[in-house]
């Protein structure tokens, strides 16, 4: 998941539209805000949460990048600039052993009550009720699976012209 306010390809988005930007998802390069989406995708995309997201967004980039020997920062190809060069992109797992917790129907338990108190905590706007992380992807992935996923047409031609090309 991205650790800035957006994503970049929503930039890169509004860019495609001509649409301009909240100041607060990005800087030009000079790291002032701006509006203008093309000199956000030459500056800095902003940091959820201010200094502690930046905090949260380095150390991410650190364990998954360098830490496991991957690109970081900078360093990290873009795959819309340049598509025929890897990315070099890097992952970091945390695997817990859930048994060394508690026994297996303490913990289900407790997660069944931390999803319970998320889903009837009052939305600010009723029409966007409170999820779980995963929920609204898991309801996307099967709508998908149901109707199929809808693709940009620049984006469809850009890989059809990949595929059909011989290496």
């Amino acid at each position: 998941m991205a650790l800035s306010v957006v994503a970049r390809a929503k930039i890169r988005n509004a860019a495609k539209k001509g649409a301009a930007i909240p100041p607060t998802w990005a800087t030009d390069k000079e790291g002032k805000p701006t509006t203008d989406p093309n000199a956000a995708l030459d500056g800095f995309l902003l940091p959820i949460g201010g200094h502690k997201g930046y905090g949260l967004a380095l150390i991410v980039d650190l364990f998954a990048g360098l830490l496991s020997g991957a690109a970081y920062l900078t360093h990290v190809k873009s795959w819309v600039d340049a598509p025929d060069e890897p990315q070099n992109l890097g992952h970091f797992f945390i695997l817990i052993t859930t048994r060394a917790l508690g026994p297996q129907n303490w913990l289900a338990e407790r997660m069944n009550d931390f999803a319970d108190i998320l889903h009837s905590t009052p939305a600010a706007d009723p029409a966007a009720p409170v999820f779980a992380p995963g929920e609204i992807e898991m309801r996307n992935l099967a709508r998908q699976q149901r109707d199929g996923t809808a693709i940009d047409p620049d984006m469809l031609s850009k890989l059809e012209a990949y595929a059909a090309r011989t290496v």
